[in-house]
């Protein structure tokens, strides 16, 4: 039978931190990579730390020598005289246990293997802190998942910490960095992101990149919700694996407007249950009901008061199980944050769910798309049709400027003003582009299907801007898969000569 652990003391190595000191002392060339590597809590001996903290303080200082400023170096004599000075040199051992520790090696070559074995011991003693803690929360937590997100959250930070590489040669960087500009050269489509399939806007962003925060904000019935499922929808259908948070419609009305967006048959007959056209009308629903269920994987979640935390937690684990290639949140205003209950303002949770969500988008490695409520300003500018004030900006962002700061693409849906017996003309407008050009996207809105469609959809499929909106459904064909799902007879029967609808949120 194999020996039982010995769990009496924590996982330690007093030889190795015995080391390190002793090449930090020893090797003047090297001591400031090692101190950086460290911290003093990595020190299972107190005297050790407390050493390895006033060499710390050592390395930061400097002296004059004539009129020139040197750095001070840790050496035997200097760390003496530190301890002396702030009263610590007893309680680390005297100068009897410093000349221990800088005796305790002929040589400094294997610098490298005493710090990761530090650093492993280390991080083997929090991780058992983590497990108490973690055990804690168990007993205290209000529901499970509060407790797992934490227990997901404090392993993360222990494996990212140290992560820092610290500075790096530039001209290393730019020798890689122009490999990767010639494979793009040779193929560019192996570099795009996560196509939405709004042609023009995947051309503008070379597509949605992991790490990406992206904000689409519009007023209240503009149809930021449309939009972003209609994105949900494209990237779906292309084979990407996509999780939907949604804080303001169940998953049953979010699967209700794919299904019409789908099929062709109008949103409104699938609430009311009136289908004009009977059973060709259940068909095209159920040929949707196929292609979502065998060719598109989305992850929906409608709990109203969802955290930041428990949106990473649940993300994490969807990655590890089945991929992950992006996620929609609708929307920040709604959103609880985990700063809830701190005494702290609106404005600052609001800071806290942006920051939270592009922190995930980076851990992750994933685009992030929120919706955001924009201010009555921009409505108010629209309304009283103020020359060239009407479109929203940046500073209409609700609630908070950490929106516009934490984002990478800031882009607004706006909605000009219909003139008398004229249809209201949509556009996407990106605002902000932290990797590439702003611009302005001409929009149509097919209301009775819950889609917007981009100039370069009407052209393809061979329509005018006026016929998207009001005949809305004649000729629609959304990809090669839906094209063998429903034929052009289907969609003509679909098209009924209803008025445009508003989009809802």
């Amino acid at each position: 039978m194999p020996k039982e652990a010995n769990y009496t003391s924590l996982p330690n190595s007093v030889e190795a931190e015995k080391n390190v000191l002793c090449c930090i002392m020893k090797n003047p060339e090297m001591q400031l990579d090692i101190i950086a590597q460290l911290n003093g809590d990595d020190f299972y001996q107190t005297n050790h730390a407390v050493i390895f903290e006033t060499m710390r303080d050592i390395s930061r200082g400097y002296h004059l020598v004539g009129e020139e400023n040197v750095a001070d170096t840790v050496n035997f004599t200097t760390l003496v005289d530190a301890l002396r000075r702030n009263g610590n040199l007893a309680k680390v051992g005297d100068v009897d246990y410093l000349l221990q520790i800088n005796d305790a090696l002929p040589g400094t070559a294997n610098y490298g293997e005493y710090v990761a074995i530090v650093k492993r011991a280390s991080t083997m003693r929090k991780l058992i802190d983590i497990c108490g803690e973690v055990t804690k929360k168990a007993y205290s937590a209000s529901t499970a998942e509060e407790a797992i997100s934490f227990a997901e959250e404090s392993i993360f930070r222990l494996s990212q910490r140290g992560n820092n590489g610290g500075l790096v040669l530039l001209a290393q960087e730019t020798a890689q960095t122009l490999l990767k500009i010639g494979a793009r050269f040779v193929n560019p489509d192996q570099f795009k992101g996560v196509e939405t399939g709004f042609r023009q806007f995947d051309r503008l962003t070379n597509g949605l990149h992991g790490g990406e925060l992206i904000v689409l904000a519009a007023r209240p019935g503009v149809g930021k919700s449309a939009l972003s499922m209609n994105m949900v929808e494209n990237v779906a259908k292309n084979g990407g694996t996509v999780a939907v948070f949604s804080l303001e419609m169940s998953n049953e009305q979010l699967v209700e407007r794919m299904l019409s967006s789908m099929s062709a048959v109008p949103l409104e007959y699938i609430k009311s249950g009136k289908l004009p056209n009977g059973e060709t009308d259940l068909a095209r629903l159920r040929a949707a009901q196929d292609v979502i269920c065998s060719t598109m994987q989305l992850y929906g979640n409608d709990y109203a008061n969802i955290r930041p935390s428990e949106i990473t937690s649940q993300c994490r684990r969807l990655k590890a199980q089945h991929g992950l290639d992006l996620v929609v949140i609708d929307y920040i205003q709604l959103m609880t944050s985990d700063l809830f209950g701190r005494n702290s303002s609106r404005q600052e949770e609001v800071q806290n769910i942006t920051r939270s969500l592009k922190l995930m988008a980076k851990e992750l490695n994933v685009p992030v798309i929120a919706l955001s409520q924009l201010k009555r300003d921009a409505e108010i500018r629209n309304i009283k049709g103020e020359k060239g004030a009407s479109e929203p900006v940046l500073s209409d962002l609700r609630e908070s400027g950490a929106i516009e700061q934490d984002a990478d693409i800031v882009m607004f849906i706006h909605k000009s003003t219909a003139e008398a017996g004229g249809a209201a003309a949509y556009s996407l407008i990106v605002a902000k582009h932290r990797n590439g050009q702003t611009a302005t996207i001409p929009l149509h809105w097919i209301g009775k299907i819950v889609r917007f469609v981009d100039e370069d959809y009407l052209v393809q499929h061979n329509l005018q801007p006026q016929e998207s909106r009001e005949e809305q459904t004649q000729d629609l064909s959304f990809g090669d898969e839906d094209e063998a799902m429903l034929s052009d007879e289907d969609y003509a029967q679909a098209d009924q000569s209803y008025e445009p609808e508003e989009p809802e949120e």
